[in-house]
């Protein structure tokens, strides 16, 4: 805007000509102004309008969080799948093999802490992407942990030969030789501490000097007379975590050391140590633990001897022995 002044000599207006200060100050204001439009300009396309680019790009992250989202989704199938298989593998293979499963410590620990993915924190997908962290670690955990399982379950298949010949498998006294079951398997009244205690094995009631049979393949670990109850006894170790044990005998026909075969002649039916008549006690350990012998010992009945030996074990004295 044009600025006048009124001159008094010669009684007329004149233009004022702005100042260089004037000039500059204007020029500031004018800047001012337009990078304030410009910016505002900036703010409301931002906010409001999207330009193509970020158009893509929110499309894009869109889809990354929704495949990420099924991603996860799939790794949750995928994990209880693994979970059937552990299952399978706890309370098929291994109990098939007789051995432990893993276990639940080591199967379903823990990736580590969130700390671990602290590094997330902070961006936008925080909160999934940390999620997705988590599961691909836990799949590949149990992975390993399955891997390593079935690698034994493997080396186990591989030696079944070896494990088939040291498991317990026919009768320690032949069935046409045996006259009754004294004392199954399990809790039982004590005849003479007048207690329940558990029972460890079997008797096998038969004459005296009858023959006692190595169940399986193994090694001799102790044979003759020992303290404890059971006189003359034999104990055979057969590897993979199997022992038998043959109390109460009249004669031991083996020395410790002494490699024997299944149907082996070990020993002679007894009465030595703490019993009342000839008999066999005859135990099964597996792993350490005792377990049933009867489990381990109609492999080699036919079906009329498998219905007499269950009928002797309906007519068992649970009070016929001490051990």
């Amino acid at each position: 805007m044009e600025r006048f002044s009124f001159n008094p000599r010669t009684l007329s207006y004149q233009r004022v000509e702005p100042t260089g200060k004037l000039k500059f100050f204007r020029f500031l204001a004018f800047t001012g102004f337009t990078l304030a439009v410009a910016f505002g300009v900036l703010i409301l396309r931002d906010r409001h309008i999207q330009s193509p680019k970020s158009e893509r790009l929110a499309a894009t992250q869109q889809q990354i969080t929704y495949e990420l989202t099924l991603l996860n989704r799939d790794m949750q199938q995928y994990e209880n799948r693994l979970r059937d298989v552990a299952f399978n593998d706890d309370n098929i293979y291994r109990v098939y093999f007789e051995v432990e499963p893993w276990p639940a410590t080591l199967r379903n620990a823990g990736v580590g802490g969130s700390n671990k993915y602290a590094w997330l924190r902070g961006s936008k997908y925080a909160d999934l992407l940390m999620q997705t962290y988590m599961n691909v670690d836990q799949i590949e955990r149990k992975l390993v942990v399955q891997s390593t399982s079935f690698d034994q379950v493997i080396d186990m298949a591989g030696n079944k030969e070896g494990r088939l010949a040291a498991r317990p498998a026919i009768q320690p006294v032949s069935m046409k030789d045996l006259t009754r079951f004294g004392s199954s398997f399990g809790m039982r009244y004590h005849p003479i501490l007048k207690v329940v205690r558990p029972h460890e094995g079997i008797d096998l009631t038969a004459p005296r000097g009858t023959n006692i049979y190595a169940t399986a393949d193994g090694t001799v670990l102790q044979s003759g007379y020992r303290p404890g109850g059971f006189g003359k006894k034999i104990l055979l170790d057969h590897g993979y975590g199997y022992q038998t044990l043959y109390g109460h005998c009249d004669e031991v026909l083996v020395k410790p050391g002494q490699q024997v075969k299944r149907g082996e002649l070990i020993g002679k039916v007894g009465t030595t140590g703490l019993s009342k008549s000839p008999h066999l006690h005859y135990e099964v350990h597996v792993n350490g633990r005792p377990v049933d012998p009867i489990n381990y010992y109609a492999n080699d009945l036919s079906a009329e001897e498998f219905d007499r030996m269950i009928g002797m074990l309906s007519n068992a004295d649970p009070s016929f022995d001490i051990n």
